[in-house]
């Protein structure tokens, strides 16, 4: 079989147990005529989400975890198990349909030069998501949480973040691709390895895009196929760590974003980053005891507890 799968597609499960069904569904559905494999890999879920795929899906490979290791503690297992020429990383809530992997394989196959490839990305509307991203840094930050992004989408100069000034129409190279719809070339993965687990959610992608491009990998947006993505399931349903709107999804954010900036480009850019958010927040905090409205209490503590997170992070970083 390893000889001939032309794809390995890993999919990670967390307490999504009827998105995983629809997910898996529409790959057996629409997968075309791909060669291909799929691992899913458990991570501890409590809904019956394993139990499901191993009575409905058997030919599936099954990775049960112990506990919940994050997206890139997920994937890991999946990818060091895969056997095919590409691994795709597919989120549990994003649903392919017809000819997604006929096309996405056959522009790699024509563009050996592309390590990592992602795909057009859309809301169940049919809106698109952002897909197309560049790299974040203290700039891009500072263009993102002023809310210059979103009011100027069409300037090339502000709406750089999530290229919202171009079409989508074309391939493009970028910075990063969202993980949803994650394409790898296996000899891109043999040169960098695995994603880096020491991220629990958020940037894990980022990093492993950069790493791809400082090894003269292209890290590709292709717009001919679409996939529909929910986006968040996994984290609306992890009991008290993470909350998606709240203070422990916003504690792994930060953690993740101090060890991307930190392992990546070294201290100056990590103090540059964070402190373009915390100065932000404190703009925030004196614009609303100056001017106070209905909502200025929440967006006060709202400014405090991300700045509070900030320092936290920055006084008692987390061990290598």
């Amino acid at each position: 079989m390893a000889k001939e799968t032309d794809l390995s597609i890993i999919v990670v499960s967390f307490n999504t147990c009827e998105l995983t069904r629809r997910c898996l569904a529409c790959v057996r559905d629409h997968g075309g005529e791909v060669r291909r494999e799929v691992i899913v890999v458990d991570n501890a879920s409590s809904d019956g989400s394993a139990d499901m795929i191993e009575a409905e899906f058997p030919e599936v490979t099954l990775i049960r975890l112990p506990v919940n290791v994050g997206f890139a503690g997920g994937n890991n297992p999946g990818m060091k198990r895969a056997v095919g020429r590409y691994i795709l990383l597919l989120n549990s809530d994003a649903f392919i349909e017809d000819g997604v992997l006929e096309k996405t394989l056959a522009y790699m196959d024509a563009n050996p030069r592309t390590g990592i490839l992602g795909c057009r990305l859309t809301n169940p509307d049919g809106s698109l998501q952002p897909s197309a991203r560049s790299l974040p840094g203290p700039i891009n930050k500072c263009i993102h949480i002023s809310g210059l992004a979103a009011r100027f989408p069409a300037s090339r100069i502000f709406g750089k973040v999530d290229y919202t000034w171009w079409d989508h129409s074309t391939p493009r190279k970028v910075g990063w691709v969202v993980g949803a719809f994650f394409l790898i070339r296996r000899r891109t993965m043999e040169t960098i390895g695995l994603l880096d687990d020491g991220y629990f959610l958020y940037f894990e992608e980022i990093d492993y895009c950069l790493a791809a491009q400082r090894a003269y990998w292209d890290v590709v947006f292709y717009p001919n196929a679409s996939v529909v993505h929910i986006g968040g399931q996994s984290t609306l349903k992890t009991p008290g760590r993470i909350s998606t709107h709240g203070r422990q999804s916003l504690s792994i954010r930060i953690a993740s974003e101090y060890r991307y900036y930190k392992k990546c480009y070294g201290l100056p850019r990590l103090l540059a980053a964070m402190a373009v958010e915390y100065l932000w927040n404190a703009l925030v905090r004196v614009k609303h005891t100056l001017a106070p409205k209905k909502e200025s209490p929440q967006k006060k503590a709202d400014a405090a507890a991300i700045m509070e997170l900030i320092l936290n992070q920055l006084t008692n970083p987390p061990k290598p």
